[in-house]
């Protein structure tokens, strides 16, 4: 269960109290996207990912609009559950160890020929993120027997339960 995050706007309170599966892989795109450093930038996407998340129950102008504590608060309250939360359940999912990368005799020649970068690519968090989530709505949709579409509005801290008892219990019936 995710704590209640709540922003009034237009004189109104909106709130969420769960997260779909759709608003986190939205979520994960649109943090993929934002590489700027730019505190306008940042600003628009903690826009973008409140109105995703919060249904598109409210305009980027109503949002500006906004106090600032509620619109951090809420932008705060979202990163939080969505990074701290999630993303660590989906990581944890399968206990894997990290492979080491052991040093070669031949590493120095490989780099000098051009067979092997020098430095490696640093590839975006959220790239990854995005195609783990592919993989789980994959074998989810595969699991639980339901549609693309239904797998999309499944609470995803539950499907991420279930996948993860799925997992660790595959070889006790056989």
């Amino acid at each position: 269960m995710i704590p209640e995050i709540e922003i009034t706007c237009r004189g109104g309170t909106v709130f969420i109290n769960s997260v779909t599966v759709e608003q986190y892989k939205k979520y994960v795109s649109l943090m993929e996207r934002n590489g700027s450093d730019r505190i306008t930038d940042a600003m628009f996407f903690n826009k973008k990912i409140i109105q995703e998340i919060f249904g598109n129950r409210m305009s980027l102008a109503e949002l500006g609009g906004a106090e600032a504590i509620e619109f951090l608060t809420a932008a705060k309250g979202i990163h939080f559950i969505m990074q701290d939360v999630i993303s660590e359940k989906l990581l944890t999912i399968v206990d894997v160890e990290p492979i080491e990368r052991e040093a070669s005799a031949f590493d120095e020649y490989d780099v000098e020929n051009g067979y092997e970068d020098d430095m490696e690519i640093e590839e975006n968090p959220w790239k990854a993120c995005g195609e783990i989530l592919d993989r789980v709505i994959k074998i989810a949709i595969r699991l639980l027997k339901n549609s693309y579409s239904q797998c999309m509005r499944e609470d995803i801290v539950s499907l991420l339960e279930y996948l993860k008892f799925e997992l660790d219990t595959v070889n006790e019936n056989i």
